[in-house]
């Protein structure tokens, strides 16, 4: 995790396209893992992996990855050993059965959470959240809209990073954190007060600062910096445009 966030600097195409052109992408994407056939769930990951790899940050996209797939795992076991209406057991360990149906649902819930889970951390990685917020208010939206995406956005970085330079003060002040489960559990508490503390301290900083700078005022604001916005842009945005329709279209038919 970097200062600028998810973001990770690179000089790729998928880098220089417009906030709003990714972000549309992602939205289909999301859109597409839930409205087509599981089938399609495989050519929707390798789709993302791809613009991953074409980027070089696949290797960055799949560590990242990491605490959702155990989500994506939780998933997985729980349909699978206690799906409602299961009638096609697998296997029998006593009262809990693990059924057919129960696999399936799971492997396809958890399969949609995958798609989405890496689309929208592709879109971190390549859009910078100060592109974002601005791309969003030239684009009509509130400014107060768009700086709640960009807090949404920035929180888990930042909410990382303060607590990984608490745990360094902490360390150099003798704290041990290695050893079993219940010393690393002991180690949280001196971590959990300075961390809510500092988190509310920096909401507070934060809120002067927008107001120090007139954020509330409701008059028209000056950016000083502009987002590009080349005609490909505008010409991929109208293609996700009709690719939406064609979405809706084939989720109706197939249904």
């Amino acid at each position: 995790m970097t200062a600028t966030g998810y973001f990770r600097p690179r000089s790729s195409w998928l880098h220089r396209r417009h906030p709003t052109t990714k972000l549309l992408t992602a939205f289909w994407l999301l859109a597409a893992a839930f409205l087509l056939p599981p089938s399609a769930l495989l050519a929707l990951l390798a789709a993302v992996w791809l613009g991953a790899v074409s980027c070089g940050l696949l290797g960055g996209l799949l560590r990242s990855s990491r605490v959702g797939l155990y989500l994506l795992v939780s998933i997985v076991v729980v349909n699978a050993f206690f799906f409602p209406g299961g009638h096609d057991f697998l296997l029998a360990l006593g009262p809990i059965r693990l059924t057919r149906e129960g696999l399936e649902a799971g492997l396809v819930g958890g399969g949609r959470i995958l798609v989405v889970l890496e689309a929208l951390l592709l879109f971190l990685f390549t859009t910078l959240a100060d592109d974002l917020l601005e791309a969003l208010v030239q684009r009509g939206a509130s400014a107060r809209l768009a700086f709640v995406v960009l807090s949404a956005v920035q929180m888990v970085p930042r909410l990382q990073a303060k607590a990984a330079a608490i745990l360094d003060a902490q360390q150099a002040r003798g704290l041990a954190i290695g050893g079993s489960i219940g010393g690393r559990l002991r180690a949280l508490v001196p971590l959990v007060g300075p961390l809510l503390l500092g988190t509310l301290i920096d909401v507070r900083e934060r809120t002067f600062a927008l107001e120090a700078r007139g954020f509330g005022s409701g008059l028209p604001r000056t950016a000083y910096r502009l987002v590009a916005d080349p005609p490909a842009d505008r010409a991929l945005r109208w293609l996700l445009a009709a690719a939406f329709v064609g979405l809706i279209v084939v989720a109706l038919t197939i249904r």
